[in-house]
């Protein structure tokens, strides 16, 4: 685990990346640009990160983490759910600007949803699903609302929030059939 130290620099690097992408394209910032605006000498990105795709593949960890697995144990599904279609609406400059740059996109949030979904499943569901097959169903819905929110964000997050949150809600409920 990173030290406290070590987390905070990293969050300084990320949100300068961000706050450049409300005025620059991704591909014209350069890691001296995002050092600058975050006011940290260059070398402290390379102590933390090899290069921009590796400081995206960072945020998109550790901002999923942060909202799906740290409260997985403590909150019901339906408010990580809203939580998750908040965080995305908020980020969503963001999001849009680096979906088109990286490929890690599906990649991250389908596994952390696959993580939750799998979490669900196992303990909410009523009846037992084969461990083959309880897999490959997180797997499928992980993919299906990755799917969704990258469509979400693409049209501008033109449906209203609260409508995607249920509609994720409605499917998921479907597949657990809460106890």
């Amino acid at each position: 685990m990173a030290s406290t130290g070590s987390l905070i620099t990293k969050k300084v690097i990320a949100y300068s990346l961000k706050d450049l992408l409300k005025t620059t394209p991704y591909q014209k910032i350069s890691i001296k640009d995002i050092m600058s605006h975050a006011e940290y000498r260059r070398q402290t990105f390379y102590d933390h990160f090899t290069d921009k795709e590796d400081l995206i593949i960072w945020i998109y960890q550790q901002e999923l983490t942060e909202i799906v697995e740290h409260f997985i144990n403590y909150d019901h599904w339906t408010v990580i759910i809203k939580r998750l279609v908040d965080y995305f609406e908020k980020n969503k400059l963001f999001y849009q600007k680096t979906l088109l740059e990286s490929y890690v996109f599906d990649a991250q949030l389908s596994t952390q949803l696959q993580q939750f979904i799998l979490y669900l499943i196992t303990h909410q569901k009523k009846e037992t699903i084969k461990q083959i097959k309880l897999e490959e169903t997180a797997d499928f819905y992980a993919f299906a609302v990755t799917g969704v929110i990258k469509n979400w964000l693409f049209h501008d997050c033109q449906t209203p929030k609260e409508q995607l949150t249920s509609s994720i809600i409605t499917q998921l409920s479907f597949l657990i059939r809460e106890k």
